[in-house]
């Protein structure tokens, strides 16, 4: 999990810094909004914590910006003394995703930290990539290099199971399985349905393995 702490206390940052690293995190710092800014426009991270007491641009208005102007989706755990409910109020309104006061046990911070990593990585999941192929699950439409490829249904799920487990080998009877259920289509049902697609895919990313199933590996 990459971190970037944006902390004006040097010593309190060092020290979530440390407890970090030790839990093989990827920590990083910024000591005010412009360095948070540069860092963040060079590097991507998993989760930001962000303090709002800090000199020139605070917290929230760093964080407003990051959601409205820039459109980030990272998750953001404001560290902060305030502790009334209007400030709670206000860093949610402003686009954080959690909220923590100070003073705080590191062990909260690292857990909360994992959660939010962890849900906004879900999330991710919506959207798979194989090299140069993207899988919109919601909109159910591949594409390759940002061009649609048409497809159908069996073919969508096709290349869901094998971008799920890409670059490794997906059985026949699990993908006999994830299309058609405990009632999977007789004869060379499936082997017709992967040459079709293979048609579609750039070359050489669909590969069979005679005898074991198939597998997808990213378009040269």
């Amino acid at each position: 999990m990459r971190v970037l702490i944006v902390e004006d206390e040097a010593d309190l940052a060092a020290n979530i810094g440390d407890y970090l690293s030790l839990l093989d995190c990827s920590v990083d710092y910024a000591h005010h909004a412009p360095s948070a800014l540069v860092s963040l426009a060079q590097q991507r991270f998993d989760v930001l914590v962000l303090d709002i007491g800090m000199p020139g641009m605070d917290g929230l208005a760093l964080c407003r910006q990051l959601r409205e102007q820039q459109r980030l989706a990272t998750p953001i755990l404001f560290l902060t003394a305030r502790d009334t409910l209007p400030d709670k109020l206000a860093g949610f309104a402003a686009g954080a995703d959690d909220y923590l006061v100070k003073p705080f046990a590191l062990e909260e911070l690292a857990c909360r930290l994992r959660a939010l990593h962890a849900r906004h990585a879900g999330l991710r999941q919506r959207l798979l990539h194989c090299g140069s192929l993207s899988l919109d699950l919601d909109r159910q439409q591949l594409s390759h290099q940002g061009r649609a490829l048409r497809l159908d249904p069996v073919q969508l799920k096709i290349v869901q199971q094998l971008m799920l487990k890409a670059p490794a080998l997906v059985g026949r009877a699990d993908l006999e399985y994830a299309i058609w259920g405990d009632e999977p289509a007789e004869g060379s049902a499936l082997r017709t349905h992967v040459y079709r697609l293979r048609q579609l895919l750039p070359p050489d990313c669909l590969l069979s393995v005679r005898g074991a199933g198939y597998r997808l590996q990213a378009p040269a």
